[in-house]
């Protein structure tokens, strides 16, 4: 103890002229690390504050442009927004703005059906960044709005690449979010891809798990949504239907106008791809129809007249069906939308064509005609841009990067020379500092040389005195363990006594039950009884009923010393032993009783081993203090056998004066009457528990109508099977 007090000593006045000499050289160098660190400080701070500046600009152009599309619906005016966080994160060089302004330009190519455009521009954005150590959630987020361009566009190979990106990078960082999304869109691109329907499903339930463990209402909702479109395609109709059911419960719930509209437009396609019930099919449509009437949502208006009109046509209610084509297209020339303009004035065609009104089916057939080639126009017209667009972002992010370049040359330029300039300072501090360095150590290693002499002459002195107790601890460790040895043999050698002793009391004991079961089930009072049923026949010229008394009694007493003999026996032998004895005590009182056994086809009591002469006590008791006390004219007992979660069940029923607690019983187990033939049962039954796999418990209560009244007795024997014990160990 006192040589580590030394050493601490020692260490603290090494600390103590090293922080010394330390403060000496800090103050005296500090004003030259200040120089140093004061390089360019203010030029930093002034960059910093401008590029805080055009963050903002461009976050603020990001959020302004999506706006506009959500309010307005002004794409020039949204794409202008757009191309100026695109320009402005060229300008900063900073990748991570670089591939947001990208995926927000890719959501508004997607908004307004762009598709192909939109995954181009999701997926440059999720390559930016794809190698990043962070930014995992704008990967997840810029993947996924890939997979859903992609989808859209029906490049379904491309989908399902970019889904399985996002829900590799959501599982990585447990994002049950990213998960359900990730699987959700899988779910969709799988439907639509031959031979991976099941797998669709698959994906579709991972994705219900992951939005009910986040408790995301919304997500369940669409999940709901999705299953229940994925069974209306397969023509699992019912099915389908009963997935849209819940989706309308928790859109109900959630009070979700938009969500109860395209529940009912579900269920109307529903009943339309059915063919079945197309009056359904309209109702659910109007239904629709009247929500998104109240929201003037046009574009899903328009989508909702065209399908009623088509439920119309298929139900050849041409009249109906003509008046609700005019409405779509109507409503379509307002949007405007040339592609459903298209598709109605062709319906309208054909429809006018089957009523021979050959004049309006040619003015609709050149309306449509018309139309099918403005949209192909406007689509060519699209790529076009599209494709001067992307010409236009290639061009920029070159001249940018060429600019990049020279500036990265000339500050390169200016670094190195400020970098020689710094070395050159750093070199003459560092060369001071190593001959401070120097004296300070030297002036340390004198002190501590004189310290050192006086600490090894105490050390000495020391180790002498902690041999001497080292070996006299030693010797008191050798004695101990030895005492500890004779302890140690003393205790094993009364612990084999108490276990011989518990043994040869334990196997007394279980003579002594065997002995008195066999006494309580055939005792001479039994006998007498049976010899006296006999008799009692014979003197009534019973001899049929006497015979078959004889019999049957002498079936039991063969089965009860064969038994008796036995720790356990199968449950038919039981079962039959105790057919036996009820039969000796309806003879006996003259059929005062009926009895019957039902045992359950899914047992076979041949294959399941129980304690013998378990149920024996109970139907006595039945019999004697429930059936024969009672005044009804139908007296049964029955006796029934099944299986309960891997538990055997037997219960002794009657409709006797029924079960009453004595005031004695503590427990609650034990019937009025006699209890010597239960308490057996009782000690018995935990004896076979410690000794066998099975576990068997019994209890006995009253059993009452739907009034509280007491209708008989239930006693009832429960045996855990072998199986489930083994599977529980």
């Amino acid at each position: 103890m006192k040589g580590d007090k030394l050493k601490k000593y020692f260490l603290w006045l090494e600390m103590n002229y090293a922080c010394r000499y330390a403060g000496v050289m800090i103050f005296i160098f500090s004003p030259v690390f200040s120089l140093i660190a004061s390089d360019n400080l203010p030029v930093d701070l002034f960059s910093d504050s401008i590029k805080v500046d055009k963050v903002k600009v461009i976050d603020n152009a990001i959020e302004f442009s999506r706006s506009l599309h959500k309010e307005n619906h002004d794409e020039e005016l949204e794409y202008e927004e757009a191309e100026k966080a695109l320009d402005l994160s060229l300008e900063l060089g900073d990748t991570l703005l670089y591939a947001k302004s990208l995926d927000n330009m890719g959501l508004l190519y997607r908004y307004h059906q762009r598709y192909a455009e939109a995954t181009g521009l999701h997926a440059k954005a999720y390559d930016l960044i794809v190698k990043e150590d962070s930014s995992f959630l704008a990967k997840m987020i810029y993947s996924n709005n890939a997979g859903v361009a992609s989808r859209y566009g029906e490049d379904y190979e491309s989908a399902v690449f970019y889904y399985l990106q996002a829900l590799k990078i959501a599982e990585s960082q447990e994002d049950l979010r990213n998960i359900a999304i990730a699987c959700n869109g899988l779910g969709n691109t799988l439907l639509h891809i031959p031979g991976r329907e099941e797998d669709a499903l698959t994906y579709f339930e991972r994705s219900l798990d992951a939005e009910r463990e986040r408790g995301n209402t919304l997500g369940i909702a669409m999940n709901y949504l999705s299953i229940g479109d994925y069974f209306t395609e397969k023509g699992d109709y019912k099915r389908g239907r009963g997935y849209l059911e819940m989706l309308l419960e928790i859109n109900q719930r959630r009070k979700d106008d938009y969500g109860l509209g395209i529940t009912y437009e579900y269920f109307g396609h529903n009943y339309l791809k059915e063919g079945v019930d197309l009056d359904q099919a309209a109702k659910y449509y109007k239904q629709s129809l009247g929500i998104f009437s109240k929201m003037n949502d046009a574009h899903k208006q328009a989508d909702l007249l065209k399908a009623l009109a088509d439920v119309y046509r298929m139900n050849q209610q041409y009249d109906l069906a003509i008046e609700y084509y005019h409405k779509t297209w109507d409503l379509a020339i307002e949007i405007p939308n040339k592609s459903l303009i298209q598709t109605s004035a062709s319906q309208l065609s054909s429809i006018y064509e089957m009523q021979s009104r050959l004049g309006l089916a040619l003015k609709y057939y050149k309306i449509s005609d018309q139309y099918k080639d403005s949209v192909n126009l406007i689509n060519q017209e699209t790529e076009i841009a599209a494709i001067e667009k992307r010409y236009a972002l290639e061009q920029k992010e070159s001249q940018i990067e060429l600019l990049e370049k020279d500036r990265s040359l000339q500050q390169f330029q200016l670094d190195s020379q400020m970098a020689e300039l710094k070395s050159q300072r750093i070199i003459l501090v560092l060369l001071l500092m190593v001959l401070v360095a120097i004296a300070v150590i030297a002036l340390m290693q004198f002190k501590n040389i004189k310290a050192k002499k006086v600490a090894n002459l105490m050390l000495m002195r020391q180790n002498r005195q902690i041999s001497e107790q080292k070996s006299q601890i030693e010797k008191v460790n050798e004695q101990l363990e030895a005492t500890f040895k004779e302890l140690m043999a003393e205790q094993k050698n009364n612990e084999e006594k108490r276990v011989k002793l518990l043994e040869s009391k334990f196997e007394n004991r279980i003579q002594s039950l065997a002995l008195q079961s066999l006494e309580s089930q055939m005792n001479p009072h039994f006998l007498f009884n049976g010899m006296n049923a006999v008799r009692w026949l014979v003197m009534k010229n019973k001899n049929a009923e006497a015979k078959e008394y004889i019999d049957t009694f002498a079936q039991l007493l063969r089965l009860s010393l064969t038994n008796n003999r036995k720790h356990t026996i199968c449950l038919a032998e039981e079962l039959k032993a105790t057919e036996l004895y009820l039969k000796i005590e309806k003879l006996r009182f003259d059929g005062g009783f009926d009895f019957q056994m039902d045992v359950s086809a899914e047992v076979n009591p041949h294959h399941i081993d129980v304690p013998p002469k378990i149920l024996q006590p109970l139907v006595e008791n039945a019999i004697k203090h429930g059936l024969l006390p009672s005044r009804k004219a139908n007296k049964e007992l029955l006796i029934r056998v099944f299986d309960q979660d891997e538990v055997l069940i037997i219960e002794v029923l009657d409709n006797g004066v029924g079960y009453r607690k004595q005031k004695d019983d503590k427990d609650g187990n034990n019937v009025y009457g006699t209890h010597l033939g239960l308490k057996l049962i009782a000690e018995r039954l935990a004896i076979y528990n410690q000794q066998s796999n099975h576990k068997v418990d019994f209890n006995i209560k009253a059993r009452y109508d739907q009034n509280k009244a007491i209708t008989g007795t239930k006693a009832k024997i429960s045996i855990v099977l072998e199986e489930a014990v083994d599977s529980v160990g």
